[in-house]
Parts: C-alpha cells; sequence; structure tokens
C-alpha cells in the first residue's frame, strides 16, 4: 500500500487546496452561488476588481485621471443600477434585502447635532460619568 504523502496530488485537489487557502484570508469572501444570473456578476465584479485596483495604482503614472474617474463613476452607476434591480426582486420575493452602506443616503448634521452626538459617546447617557 502506498504512503498518502508518496501519491502525487490530483489536479482537483490542489484546486480545492487553493480555494480553502484563500478562504481564510482576510479580504475574502464565500459565497454559494445558486443561479447562473449570479455567477455572471460575480465573474462580472471579480475581473472589474482587478482591473479598478490596477487603474488605482496606476493613476497618474500609467493612466489619466479624467479617464480613470469617468470609468469609475460608471462603474459605479452600474452597481446603484444593479442594488435597485436586487432591492425589487428581493422586495417581490419577499426577501429581506440590505442595501450596502456605501449606497445609503449620507444624513447631514449640522455643528450642534455633531457636538451633542459626540457628548452622548463621550459621556454615559447623561450620568456625568465620562467613557475611557
Amino acid at each position: 500500500m502506498a504512503d498518502k504523502q508518496n501519491q502525487p496530488v490530483s489536479r482537483n485537489q490542489r484546486i480545492m487546496e487553493r480555494k480553502v487557502n484563500l478562504a481564510k484570508e482576510a479580504d475574502s469572501w464565500v459565497m454559494r452561488v445558486r443561479t447562473s444570473d449570479s455567477r455572471i456578476v460575480l465573474r462580472i465584479v471579480k475581473d472589474a476588481d482587478r482591473g479598478i485596483r490596477i487603474l488605482r495604482q496606476g493613476l497618474l503614472l500609467r493612466f489619466n485621471p479624467d479617464d480613470v474617474t469617468e470609468l469609475l463613476e460608471e462603474y459605479f452607476e452600474a452597481i446603484k443600477l444593479l442594488n435597485n434591480a436586487a432591492q425589487k426582486i428581493c422586495e417581490k420575493a419577499e426577501v429581506p434585502y440590505t442595501p450596502p452602506e456605501a449606497l445609503l443616503p449620507r444624513r447631514e448634521m449640522d455643528a450642534d447635532t455633531k457636538i451633542d452626538k459626540t457628548m452622548d459617546i463621550a459621556y454615559d447617557r447623561g450620568n456625568g460619568d465620562l467613557r475611557i
């Protein structure tokens, strides 16, 4: 009987080990894809993520900032459209949907409200005890 350590590792085993190692990384997400539509979107996002990183790293050195800005704005607009479509789909299917925080409208606060909020955080709800 051959020793397991001396047996060659199959291609499928190498692929599975690589996927497991990638899943352990801090900036990775593991997703189960249930539809071909989602598979298409994830492939687009995977390649776009790589392209965006390269564009941002090469800004001013390799790429014109105006061109890059225009492309990134176009990409962000497409993301907002996808978000709206996903929200409508989930609403129709009665599935809870939480939009990404980056797509939620930001609330503007005046200076007094910001100070009040900071004081509420710094002090324990009016008890006069400073939180450390």
